[in-house]
């Protein structure tokens, strides 16, 4: 943020433990998937590595929704 005296002003939001470990897990989550996908594609099994990476994709959109939802919700709320 610009003050109007010409400083530079970041804010820094501290998040709670719960938060932190959420996201550890959701990483976890994301690179258990990713293993077992190129697992699946280096035994050819094609239907495992679809299952997979679908599991994947889907996982890591949801996640940056609710990143997205979250970082728009408290921007309104810091209007």
């Amino acid at each position: 943020m610009k003050d109007t005296n010409g400083y530079w002003t970041f804010k820094i939001r501290k998040k709670p433990l719960y938060i932190w470990i959420l996201r550890l897990a959701w990483v976890l989550w994301l690179v258990f998937w990713a293993e077992v996908a190129l697992g699946s594609k280096a035994e050819l099994e094609t239907r495992a590595f679809f299952i997979s990476l679908s599991v994947l994709f889907v996982s890591l959109f949801v996640g940056l929704m609710w990143w997205w939802i979250g970082l728009n919700k408290h921007k309104k709320q810091s209007k």
